[in-house]
């Protein structure tokens, strides 16, 4: 029931990455199909590792809906090598869309959501809570997401904004089926099998899985500073 303002790369790439990501079309069509649950929408050309463009982004959708009252910060990349292969370039780009991005969505998102005595939830993963070989700068990046999540939650408690994270598994988006089911990681069937053997309930999780675990964050008026695993049993803690 709520308006959403959908914020996203508008057609900037980042040579960094080994897949492709979103663009201006998917934002724009992702929109039009929100609005065909009867509310608004508003699509916004956003890259959260630069300040300048978060702000506008939350600018633009306070002067469009005329209030704000949750934020997720759902915007990510990943990349898996072994340490001594690692391109500098890709780790940085990690913490900056991982980490930094995060922080700059809350940082000015914040006032709105006191005023509003809103929430913020964050999309973290089960990578934040164990450590993984090959994961390294994908980890490392979301071991530091539930541990921004923890502090934010302790610093906005007494204004009245509540902060908390979802922690998924292994969804089939891009980041994850261009990646790491890639023909010189083995393909679709490495991938399948991965699942098979980290996942107890032997399935990957889906959108509609993640998106049950913001709503329920985003309502739940007595719950601040969770990191709630989503992900069929692969963590447990």
């Amino acid at each position: 029931g709520a308006n959403v303002a959908l914020a996203d790369l508008a057609g900037e790439r980042k040579p960094e990455l080994t897949y492709e990501l979103s663009g201006k079309a998917e934002l724009e069509a992702a929109a039009k199909e929100v609005e065909t649950k009867g509310v608004r929408a508003l699509a916004v050309g956003c890259d959260v590792t630069r300040a300048d463009q978060v702000e506008a982004a939350v600018a633009a959708s306070v002067d469009a809906f005329g209030r704000l009252d949750v934020l997720v910060n759902n915007a990510g990349v990943v990349h898996f090598d072994e340490l001594e292969g690692f391109d500098e370039a890709r780790w940085d780009l990690l913490f900056d869309v991982n980490v930094k991005g995060t922080f700059l969505c809350a940082k000015y998102a914040a006032p709105h959501l006191v005023q509003s005595r809103g929430t913020i939830v964050n999309i973290a993963s089960v990578a934040g809570k164990r450590g993984y070989a090959g994961g390294s700068g994908y980890c490392a990046s979301k071991f530091a997401v539930v541990g921004l999540t923890q502090s934010l939650a302790a610093e906005l408690a007494g204004r009245g904004v509540r902060v908390n994270a979802v922690c998924p598994g292994i969804l089939p988006t891009h980041m994850w089926t261009d990646h790491l089911a890639s023909e010189e990681r083995g393909g679709k069937s490495a991938y399948d099998a991965s699942i098979e053997r980290m996942v107890p309930m032997g399935r990957e999780q889906t959108a509609a899985d993640i998106a049950g675990a913001v709503l329920y964050l985003a309502t739940a008026p007595n719950v601040t500073g969770v990191s709630l695993n989503v992900a069929g049993g692969m963590e447990v803690w």
